[in-house]
């Protein structure tokens, strides 16, 4: 007498296994926020952008502009206001924001030294940038005098 084995999960079982998986979707998805982590990503691109856009004005011994275009984006342009081709991407060095998150903030140059610079004068005071966006707020601080550039939650 030959005994016949089934591979495979009961129905009870794959019953069991979705109602585990339901039940702790239901408790991690209302703690995840998207929204939170995407400002905080972007204020971080922002932040970093500055600084490649300070190199690449020491790099290239011209004073290049980080210009806030609009509420959604920014872009880096020369004296000319013609938008600079990254290097690093060899494209047009202009970024849209993403998820409905906002930036504002003041135009700002650096010169062939690196220095944050205003219509052709060292900056005085620091420059903020603020990422916005589902109720999260990021600040990008930019030194005066050295240019360093801080994140702020």
């Amino acid at each position: 007498m030959q005994i016949r084995t089934h591979n495979g999960f009961t129905l009870i079982e794959l019953v069991i296994v979705l109602a585990i998986i339901g039940s702790i979707a239901a408790i991690a998805l209302p703690r995840w926020a998207p929204a939170d982590t995407t400002v905080a990503a972007q204020a971080d691109r922002l932040a970093r952008d500055l600084r490649h856009t300070q190199s690449m004005a020491m790099h290239q011994g011209r004073t290049l502009t980080f210009d806030i275009q609009s509420a959604s984006g920014y872009r880096v342009v020369d004296s000319g206001s013609m938008t600079v081709t990254d290097p690093a991407t060899l494209q047009p060095f202009l970024v849209t924001m993403d998820n409905n998150v906002t930036v504002s903030g003041t135009d700002t140059g650096f010169d062939s030294l690196g220095r944050p610079v205003a219509s052709g004068s060292l900056l005085s005071t620091a420059r903020v940038f603020t990422i916005s966006g589902n109720a999260s707020t990021a600040s990008v601080t930019l030194n005066p005098l050295t240019g360093f550039v801080t994140v702020a939650p």
